[in-house]
């Protein structure tokens, strides 16, 4: 076991674990048109324009002129730049028909506790609307694979949402019936609307887990040494206790911390997991340091909610712990049995003692190139 977690310890992305950047998306349908309010990382966008900076733009005026605004907003971009971003990225179908994509403004504002870019799009068409396609593919390919969209599209009497990824970057469906396709094959998704907003944020929180690597070593950490199964059963719940409360609260703006205090703080974490399994060998309390450091990964847990929450917020935000928890529970039903089993030979108390010192190192690294990214 060793050789293959101090590898994926080595292939862990060293100070990513929660930078992949998020978007969100508000869709409404008219009876011939689209529009849609488009959020974007500033910081992504402007990595955009520098891999970009060299390409012919499009124009925006139907005279054939080009007027680009000057920074509007505090952007720092003119507007046939944005309009290109746009129209290369985002396609609207109506019908089965694209619709012009147009900018109408762009501006900086505020969702959750971040600055983004806001787009307001319009997509026009000729027909009623009943069927519609969104095609999103900004950035998966040339820039941040783990980007993820947070999509609301206002159909009719429907809300439905979606999480658009690299494997989902498609959503299509009408006023009767909702659907979703990967790109590459389609599934067809006929859904109560509870039931959608449901499996979409229990899995969104099962992936958070198992692409969190901070969050699996500080788990790994705390299990790592030779403990009574009721011992178990304690931190864990603590853990799990700690962590409901805060991505509750965090993630509802009831109490917030910015994450540039909570991403370090996560480090460290791991490395007082790491010294104490080390130096204290069976430390007393432990549910206690799992209840503690629960509380602050929750704060981290929510960060990618905060903004996201749809009308069902109460729903979205239980289904997203459930499968926290699931997530959590799925590595565990993995490593406590290796682990039960390795602690019944002589050399593991070896075998803690040097995985704590890679896993101390590894969390201590994180902590100085977050500190540092500040």
């Amino acid at each position: 076991m060793l050789p293959a977690v101090a590898m994926w310890i080595g292939t862990a992305p060293v100070a990513e674990a929660h930078m992949s950047t998020v978007g969100y998306s508000e869709v409404t349908l008219n009876d011939n048109s689209v529009h849609y309010s488009l959020y974007l990382d500033p910081q992504e966008v402007g990595q955009w324009m520098d891999l970009h900076s060299g390409q012919k733009v499009f124009v925006l005026d139907p005279d054939g002129t080009s007027k680009p605004d000057s920074k509007p907003n505090g952007i720092g971009w003119d507007r046939s730049r944005l309009q290109n971003m746009a129209t290369r990225y985002l396609t609207v179908l109506g019908e089965g028909k694209p619709g012009r994509i147009e900018l109408e403004n762009a501006t900086l504002a505020k969702r959750g506790n971040n600055e983004y870019i806001r787009f307001d799009i319009a997509a026009q068409f000729g027909v009623p609307i009943r069927n519609y396609e969104i095609r999103y593919n900004f950035f998966f390919d040339d820039l941040d694979p783990s980007h993820q969209n947070f999509a609301s599209v206002h159909a009719g009497e429907q809300t439905i949402e979606k999480v658009i990824d690299r494997d989902n970057r498609v959503i299509k469906g009408s006023t009767a019936d909702v659907s979703m396709s990967s790109g590459k094959s389609t599934i067809e998704i006929a859904l109560p609307g509870w039931l959608n907003t449901f499996w979409t944020y229990t899995y969104m929180g099962m992936l958070h887990i198992w692409e969190g690597y901070d969050h699996l070593l500080f788990l790994l950490g705390l299990i790592l040494l030779r403990q009574k199964k009721t011992d178990y059963v304690k931190m864990l719940t603590a853990f799990t206790i700690g962590h409901s409360i805060t991505l509750a609260l965090s993630a509802l703006d009831w109490f917030t911390i910015s994450l540039r205090i909570i991403e370090p703080l996560i480090a460290l974490s791991i490395v007082y997991v790491a010294v104490e399994n080390i130096w204290f060998k069976r430390p007393a309390w432990r549910w206690g340091t799992a209840l503690l450091f629960g509380l602050v990964h929750g704060f981290g847990f929510a960060d990618i909610l905060r903004g996201a929450l749809p009308e069902r917020f109460v729903l979205s935000l239980f289904s997203f712990n459930l499968g926290v928890e699931i997530g959590q529970l799925a590595v565990l039903a993995v490593l406590l049995p290796l682990l039960w089993f390795l602690a019944k030979v002589r050399w593991y108390p070896s075998f803690t003692t040097g995985m704590s010192g890679m896993i101390g190192c590894l969390g201590l690294l994180w902590f100085v190139q977050r500190i540092i990214g500040d």
